[in-house]
């Protein structure tokens, strides 16, 4: 049966239950209205699925909502049978740590999330069986196309480098006068490196130094600023101070104002490999969705 049809045909039937019909917080609903490979999806499923999503987007109307309820559960139920077809088991116990290690983390917990989403009328199951599912397909994506996932030092090198490319920067461009190409003026820009705190500072400390030109340019992006420095900044944009140059008879010290640390190389890779990965996931779950056996009972 095609998925489409299901989402017409069980939107169409359940809409009004969702929107219309008044049920009870206590009330549970069971009956099964599809069938996923075999694994049931009962009335309960959808409403509290389509009362999860709507409570997270209200603007959404109850047909946009329905749909998205009925095809994440049809989703996440093939996602199941693809794993456990592999041997893949979970914990539910694994799961509810893992979720409430992360809701801790954001100032909550388990128990109190589970609590509000009560009280709004929905129930943690529906949280917990997504969270299961992904736990289950995120395995299952890895034990059969990780070894596929090949990620090269030119690929590392580009993503690093749009990143850069995005980011603005505030530098400062202190130039010391050296027509004489003496001692002094040297000294001058090694004093003006030792002695650096900020680029604020340095604008109240040199301002009336008829030997220090200083120019601030802000928001810049790193293909505007002119080489040497530009190069010099791309290998080290976490560090304010950037090797000084000599360039037309001036002593130019560069400050890159607003540093900025950027991912290592051993992220870089992960999150190449997991971009690989969710294409693999993507086209895995586009095939077996045509392979489904869907359902209406």
């Amino acid at each position: 049966m095609q998925i489409s049809r299901v989402f017409f045909t069980i939107t169409s039937l359940i809409i009004f239950l969702f929107c219309y019909a008044s049920i009870s917080k206590s009330e549970i609903v069971t009956k099964v209205i599809l069938l996923v490979n075999d694994i049931p999806i009962t009335q309960s499923d959808f409403q509290q699925r389509a009362k999860f999503i709507q409570s997270g987007n209200p603007q959404l109307d109850a047909d946009r909502v329905s749909n998205q309820a009925i095809q994440e559960l049809i989703d996440e139920a093939i996602k199941i049978d693809a794993s456990e077809s592999m041997g893949i088991t979970y914990s539910t116990d694994d799961v509810r740590l893992a979720l409430d290690k992360q809701l801790k983390a954001q100032g909550t917990s388990l128990e109190k999330y589970s609590e509000k989403l009560l009280a709004d009328g929905t129930n943690i199951k529906t949280i917990i069986d997504s969270r299961i599912a992904a736990t289950l397909w995120n395995q299952y994506i890895i034990r059969k196309y990780r070894r596929f996932a090949n990620i090269t030092v030119s690929e590392v090198k580009k993503y690093r480098k749009d990143l850069l490319e995005q980011e603005t920067f505030h530098v400062q461009m202190i130039k010391v006068k050296n027509e004489r190409n003496s001692r002094e003026d040297f000294d001058l820009a090694e004093n003006i490196i030792l002695n650096f705190q900020s680029c604020a500072n340095n604008l109240t400390l040199y301002k009336d130094n008829s030997s220090i030109l200083i120019e601030d340019i802000f928001n810049t992006k790193i293909d505007d600023v002119e080489e040497p420095f530009k190069t010099i900044l791309s290998y080290k944009s976490d560090q304010f101070l950037l090797p000084t140059q000599v360039i037309d008879g001036e002593i130019v010290i560069m400050i890159n104002c607003t540093p900025k640390k950027m991912k290592p190389e051993f992220e870089i890779q992960n999150i190449l490999i997991s971009n690989q990965l969710k294409a693999y996931s993507d086209k895995e779950l586009r095939n077996l969705r045509q392979d489904s056996v869907i359902e209406e009972k």
